[in-house]
Formats: C-alpha cells, sequence, structure tokens
C-alpha cells in the first residue's frame, strides 16, 4: 500500500455504482495526471495528503481495500514475488501458511524491515517490521506453535498491526510416504489513524477545508479477530502444494460505528519443485476487493542456495508478478547463512502500476536454536548405519575399499580350499566338495578352481565321509584300503591322476567294492588307458551325498606351529570381510567370533561384531563391543569415530527402553530435498565444531540419499582428507 493506491482507490470508488471514474473537480487540491496503465500523483502538501488520505481509508460508502492488504513480510520471500504457500518452511509460515510450522523442528526467531514504495515525490514514508518466534514441542512431535507481531505504519498518520498466535502439525501417520499438514492462524488486527487538527475540520466532496468537525475523525481505532488457514501436501519427492485461507472470519474493520466494511476472504494455492537448496514456486491469488471484484495474481520464484563448508551458504533468488488491476512486479533477493544465523534481502520494482517510486525493500534476520532433533536423530541413525556400510561409489575410500576386496577374495579362496584339502585328508569329501563350491563362487570364472570343484563332487558322490575308519588308525585290509583310498582321491583332486590310479587299485586289491572300482573307471577314462585290477565291471549306482553343510572357518586345517595360525587368522578374517561385503550378517557374527577367539585384540572384528548385532537389534551386545573395540584402537581418527558410534549406540537403546506409549520422533526420512539440506547443514555446523567424524557421516547420509550432489561430495572428500591428515599428525 502507499499513497498513489490509496489515492487511486479513491478515485477509482467515487462512482461505484455506475462502474465509470469520476472527474476530478477543478478545486481538486492536488495536480493529478491520469494515463489509461498508470497514475502519477503530485501532491501539493502534506494537510492534503493526509486529507486524501484519511478520505480514502474512512469514507463510509467506499471502504478502503489497502486496510491489512497482504503486501508480505519476509525479505526472503520477497525476493521470490511472495510466491511460499507451498515452501512455507521457516517462521514466516505464520504469515504465509501456517501448515508449514509442522515442517520447523527447531525454535526460531526472525525479524524483517521493510520500506515500502521508497522514493514517493510527496515523500511519505511507508513502513513494515515483523517480528516472530516459532516454538516446536518437544522437536516436533506434538507440531510447532508460533508467535508474530506485523506493523505497518504510513508516517505518524495511519497504524495497522497484527498479533498473530499460530500452530502447525502432521495430520497424516508417521510412516505416511507423502505427508499432509495443516495449521491455522488466529489474529489480534488493530488500526489507527491520528488526524491532529484536521479532525476539526472536514473535507468538502470537492476537496475544499471546511473549518467544521469531521463525524468520520472522531473514533480513530478499530480492533478485530480474525483467523487464516492452511495445508500443506508432500504429494511426491521433490513436489509440494499449499493452501491458504486468509481472513476466514471476514472482520467488519470499518471505523465509523453502524458501517460495514468486511475484510474478504482470500485463497492462494500453490505448487512448488524442490531439489536439494533449490526451489520454484507457483503462486495462484484470488484476492476479493471490499465491493466484490476478484483479483487473480499469479507469483513465480525461484531460490537457489550455494553452500560451502568454509564460508557459509549464499542464496539467490528472483521473481514474477502479473495479475488484473495493473499488477506486474519483478523481485530480487539475496541471502547468506552461516551456522545458525540467516541475513536475508528482497527487493520489489513495480512494473506498469506506479511512477515516482524506487520500489520496495526488505532485509530480514533469522536465528535457529541448537541442532535439529530430526537431524540429530538422522544423525544417530546415520552414524550406526555406517557400521555396516561401505563407502560411497567411486570415491577413494571405496576404491580402497574394493582393492581389500580382491585381496579378501584370494585370501578367502585360499583359505577355503585349504580347509577343504583338510575335510578331504580326514576323508570327509562331502563337507570338502561344500567348502570348494564355495571358494567357486567367490571366483565364478577360474576354471581351476570349477575343476578342483568337479573333482571334489565326484569323489564326494562315491565316498561322502569315512572319516571315523580313518581316525580308527587300525591294521586291518580294510583299514589300509581306507587309507589307500584317501590317498588315491586327494591325488585324483590334485589333478595327480596316475598317482590316484595306483592308490586306488591297491586299495580295490585289499577291500574290493563297486565305490572303488567306479572311481578307478573315472580316472582310467581321464587317462585313456583300458581298465585293468577291478574287482566288477558293473556300473555302480549310488546315491548322491547330503548337502553340503554351510562352511565356516572354525575347522582349520590339521597344522602345527605359529605360521599355521597366522594363516588360519588370515583366512578367517578374510571370511569374515567378505561375509561384511555381501551382508550376510549371522556369518559375519560368527566368524567374527572365531576371528576374536583366535585374536582377543583384533579391533575390526569388534567393529564388525557391532555392525552384525545392530542389524540384528542386538543393541547391548553392539555397545559392549563397541567400547571393547574403542579400548583396543590406537589410531585417534578412529578412535574418534567409535566414540561417535557408542555415543548414536546409546542413544538407540535409550530409545528402544523408552515407554511404548510415548509418541514417536519424527522418523528420519529415508530420502527427499528436505533431508538432503537438513543433513548437509548439520555436517556443516558439526564441522565447525571440529566433530569431524560425525561431519563426515552427515555428508555421507546426503550421498545415499542423493548419490550426484555435489556440495555434499565435495565437503566429504574434505573433511575425509582431513581426519586422514589428522590421523598422521598425531
Amino acid at each position: 500500500m502507499n499513497v498513489q493506491e490509496l489515492s487511486l482507490e479513491f478515485r477509482r470508488n467515487l462512482a461505484p455504482n455506475t462502474g465509470e471514474r469520476a472527474e476530478v473537480p477543478p478545486q481538486w487540491p492536488c495536480e493529478p495526471d491520469f494515463a489509461p496503465e498508470s497514475v502519477i500523483l503530485r501532491v501539493s502538501s502534506p494537510r492534503v495528503l493526509l486529507a486524501v488520505l484519511l478520505a480514502v481509508l474512512l469514507a463510509a460508502a467506499v471502504p478502503a481495500r489497502a486496510a491489512f492488504d497482504d503486501l508480505g513480510t519476509s525479505a526472503r520471500v520477497t525476493g521470490m514475488s511472495n510466491a511460499f504457500t507451498a515452501v512455507a518452511d521457516d517462521v514466516y509460515a505464520i504469515y504465509y501458511n501456517p501448515a508449514g510450522l509442522a515442517l520447523i523442528d527447531r525454535p526460531e526467531v526472525s525479524t524483517t524491515y521493510s520500506m515500502i514504495a521508497t522514493g514517493l515525490s510527496d515523500g511519505s514514508s511507508i513502513q513494515n517490521s515483523f517480528v516472530g518466534y516459532a516454538q516446536p514441542i518437544e522437536g516436533g512431535k506434538y507440531g510447532t506453535v508460533g508467535v508474530g507481531w506485523d506493523y505497518f505504519s504510513l508516517d505518524s498518520i495511519y497504524r495497522e498491526s497484527s498479533l498473530m498466535l499460530s500452530y502447525g502439525n502432521r495430520l497424516t501417520p508417521e510412516d505416511s510416504s507423502f505427508p499432509i499438514y495443516g495449521g491455522i492462524t488466529t489474529k489480534y488486527l488493530y488500526r489507527s489513524i491520528n488526524p491532529g487538527s484536521l479532525a476539526g475540520n472536514s473535507i468538502s466532496p470537492t476537496g475544499q477545508v471546511t473549518n467544521t468537525p469531521d463525524p468520520l475523525l472522531q473514533n480513530g481505532a478499530k480492533s478485530n479477530l480474525d483467523m487464516d488457514l492452511g495445508l500443506l501436501w508432500q504429494v511426491l519427492p521433490h513436489w509440494d502444494a499449499g493452501f491458504q485461507v486468509q481472513h476466514l472470519m471476514q472482520p467488519n474493520i470499518a471505523f465509523t460505528p453502524g458501517q460495514t466494511d468486511l475484510l474478504q476472504r482470500n485463497m492462494k494455492v500453490g505448487v512448488a519443485y524442490r531439489t536439494p537448496f533449490s526451489t520454484i514456486d507457483t503462486d495462484f491469488g484470488l484476492i476479493t476487493a471490499p465491493d466484490g471484484a476478484l483479483s487473480r495474481d499469479v507469483n513465480i520464484g525461484f531460490e537457489k542456495w550455494l553452500p560451502t563448508l568454509l564460508y557459509g551458504a549464499f542464496a539467490l533468488r528472483g521473481g514474477v508478478g502479473y495479475g488484473t488491476e495493473d499488477y506486474r512486479q519483478l523481485t530480487i533477493g539475496l541471502s547468506y547463512k552461516i551456522h545458525r544465523l540467516q541475513v536475508d534481502y528482497g527487493f520489489v520494482m513495480p512494473v506498469g502500476s506506479f511512477a515516482s517510486t524506487t520500489g520496495s525493500q526488505r532485509i530480514g534476520l533469522t536465528w535457529r536454536f541448537g541442532r535439529a532433533p530430526q537431524a540429530e536423530r538422522m544423525m544417530g541413525e546415520m552414524l550406526l548405519d555406517n557400521l555396516t556400510q561401505t563407502a560411497p561409489q567411486g570415491s577413494p575410500e571405496f576404491n580402497k575399499q574394493a582393492a581389500d576386496l580382491v585381496g579378501y577374495k584370494h585370501r578367502a579362496i585360499e583359505a577355503l580350499l585349504m580347509n577343504a584339502d583338510a575335510d578331504a585328508d580326514a576323508g570327509r569329501f562331502a563337507a570338502a566338495h561344500g567348502r570348494a563350491q564355495e571358494a567357486a563362487s567367490l571366483a565364478p570364472n577360474d576354471k581351476t578352481v570349477a575343476e578342483v570343484v568337479d573333482r571334489y563332487r565326484t569323489a564326494a558322490l562315491y565316498f561322502p565321509d569315512f572319516s571315523g575308519v580313518l581316525k580308527a588308525h587300525g591294521t586291518g585290509a580294510s583299514d589300509i584300503a581306507a587309507t589307500a583310498t584317501r590317498d588315491g582321491l586327494m591325488n585324483f583332486i590334485s589333478g595327480k591322476d596316475r598317482e590316484a590310479l595306483a592308490s586306488l587299485v591297491n586299495a580295490a586289491a585289499l577291500a574290493p567294492s563297486p565305490e572303488r572300482d567306479a572311481m578307478i573307471r573315472i580316472v582310467q577314462a581321464r587317462l585313456g588307458e583300458p581298465m585293468l585290477g577291478i574287482s566288477t565291471t558293473a556300473p555302480v549306482a549310488v546315491a548322491p551325498p547330503p548337502a553340503a553343510p554351510a562352511v565356516a572357518a572354525s575347522t582349520a586345517p590339521v597344522v602345527e606351529g605359529p605360521t599355521a595360525a597366522k594363516r588360519i587368522l588370515d583366512s578367517t578374517v578374510a571370511l569374515m570381510e567378505l561375509a561384511f561385503f555381501q551382508k550376510e550378517w549371522d556369518k559375519v557374527a560368527e566368524l567374527a567370533g572365531e576371528v576374536i577367539s583366535l585374536d582377543p585384540t583384533n579391533v575390526q572384528a569388534y567393529k564388525r561384531l557391532a555392525a552384525a548385532e545392530h542389524v540384528r537389534r542386538h543393541y547391548a551386545a553392539a555397545l559392549r563391543a563397541l567400547q571393547k573395540a574403542y579400548a583396543l584402537e590406537t589410531d585417534p581418527v578412529e578412535k574418534s569415530r567409535l566414540k561417535a558410534y557408542i555415543e548414536a549406540m546409546k542413544e538407540q537403546i535409550a530409545r528402544a527402553s523408552s515407554k511404548p506409549a510415548a509418541p514417536a520422533a519424527k522418523p528420519a526420512s529415508a530420502g527427499g530435498p528436505a533431508d538432503v539440506e537438513k543433513m548437509y547443514e548439520a555436517g556443516v555446523e558439526l564441522y565447525a565444531e571440529g566433530r569431524l567424524s560425525e561431519s563426515l557421516a552427515a555428508f555421507r547420509r546426503c550421498l545415499d540419499i542423493d548419490s550426484g550432489y555435489v556440495p555434499a561430495q565435495r565437503a566429504y572428500e574434505r573433511v575425509q582428507s582431513e581426519l586422514l591428515q589428522s590421523g598422521k599428525s598425531q
């Protein structure tokens, strides 16, 4: 609202019933200059200015539409052409859409100062101020309450103020994928005039001062109650929709008793498309004038944040507005945010409506208290998730892990084949075949391993397990035959077919059996020699061996000495790491336990055990494993990470043991632009506090949600580098 608007409204309503613009009498004490699309008003004196304004504001037959007009309050939103209905994610939701208060999960306080329509030729000063505070109830579990005060003044002549109390909360269940939020703002409206000496000097319809009391100026204040409603719907991961109804109660704001001047309902519908730190929002407004005329306005705004790890975040904004009654405007805006402080600037330039104005400007400050509880919860869950995750693909840490995985595979294959040999040497060829199959699964293209598996399969088919005979160590013919059979099968598996044939023939001579005859045929066929020295020529039909049991590293080769013990430990660690990469958590827990039994000081085994127990929801066991790893760890960087894991696990245990009747906390969303923003900002704050391990985890979480988000990738690499450097320096 400005002087030109007020004067224009007055002139347009001089003949409201005919829809025609009234002619200005010759004695009108201003110099008007009408143009089809604009009005230029040059006022000859402050006294006449006040007379015109009061005539506009107080004329009983023509209510002033400018009262409590929607001028906006936020410098940030101003830069977006007031398109904010579907965004409303800060304390200014009190004004723009109270449903958005439900998105706030930590206290915020904001204030804005505005200079409206600066540069008027009459020197008028139109100002607007706002102060607001939002307080989430228990981190937003029960919604968020907001309190705001909006103040408008025109020099010392006219005042408007709105005291607002708002509440917003989630309307859909916590686990809904696309939540809906609702909000309400109750308002105490107050406006007043300060006519001074003009209260005793009325103005005639022709604009002449009559020096008689003006009855309209005897009652210069009015208060009312009003209400706004809002809805916000996260339609899709990147799309939000908003709806607001202003002035739901349509209060009568007329100064003069017995007169009616209803504050008409306005409606806004907004649609926003959001990516991390970027927003495009469109608002469609239906604004009703006191005479029933309906204005249709469209505002489009965009916002782009440019976050940095060291220097805070910068924002650029712009917008356009277009509508009926010559409503056109261009807007720009800037912001700077460092830690919890944010400074905003917005500028509006009317286009085609007014002359003699340099536009409107707003500047605002916002302070956020503490760290967002939702981010804290996400941080704790994310830190613990890191126990079970590999590094993001493409990162230096991932490349190292991939190289380590190749080494683990080689060691695991060797270990499995070594254990297979141990089982076979004991006569357990079915178990040996199972181990060989596991080795082959780690090297599906290795023809040598595939050949070994096939030979184990053949041996296990006819001799699944005769370990009991071998264990007896008898000296009879059958015992010697068993030993010869074992030697023959071992030579067969090793590819020494001729040695295998000799041993098997000797065994068959001592203790003829269809199984030995079958193996002799198979070996002779491989050698391409005629069958000799067997007891029967009939084909042997033997049932296949039972399925091989799951292979663990517990059955170590029967070898004595420290070198063998070291080899067993290395192979068990390799199997544990492979199970970890494959997320076979029961197997990880079993193998980690075996590593610890072999080496009680193995920190890696305690970490893997903690990860497996965490996934299996054995939180107390996971905490004990983490504490043991922390006590044994010597690397300061890893020790810092383990400390963060321990604290997060304690919080997890506390939440798990809380009363079931307690309302659930806001869930950590699996992935959305708002989550990326919250986690990135949490990472920056943690970095500023020197909590590098937790900061790294926050940026890692950003990449889990959006792997292509470049600022998070750069921040992750920088923090990772600093962690490595700090580890080396210590």
